[in-house]
């Protein structure tokens, strides 16, 4: 065995390793495409766009969701959300991830920025009618 050739040939290997670490991890890293918005964001944008141009915005059904889900939807749209218990007793929603929507009126269409819509609610340990 020949020693100074396996410790050059090691040297080489550990060498290889690091420079394809290197570049690996400088593929990998932050280029600052943070500040470059995604198709999703450019979609939302867009439609928040024509929605102030034109004064209208879609509502988008909410029924079987939680109530905190549906109305942070709903208002990111520049909509207004009332809330009403589904049962007709009157309880105050005080924690809207414990409620569910079980109506919503309107349902769905293109309305004005500010337009309210109604959700009908009930307790997620309710009893589902």
């Amino acid at each position: 065995m020949n020693l100074p050739t396996t410790r050059t040939r090691l040297a080489a290997g550990a060498a290889a390793a690091a420079l394809a670490a290197t570049a690996f991890l400088a593929g990998c890293s932050d280029s600052g495409a943070e500040d470059e918005p995604t198709a999703a964001e450019t979609t939302a944008e867009a439609t928040t766009d024509d929605a102030a141009a034109s004064g209208k915005v879609e509502v988008i059904d909410q029924t079987n969701l939680l109530l905190a889900t549906a109305q942070d939807t709903l208002e990111a749209r520049d909509l207004t959300v009332e809330v009403v218990d589904s049962t007709g007793q009157g309880r105050t929603v005080d924690d809207p991830t414990l409620w569910v929507v079980v109506a919503q009126d309107p349902l769905t269409g293109e309305v004005d920025a500010g337009s309210v819509v109604t959700l009908d609610v009930r307790r997620t340990d309710d009893p589902a009618s």
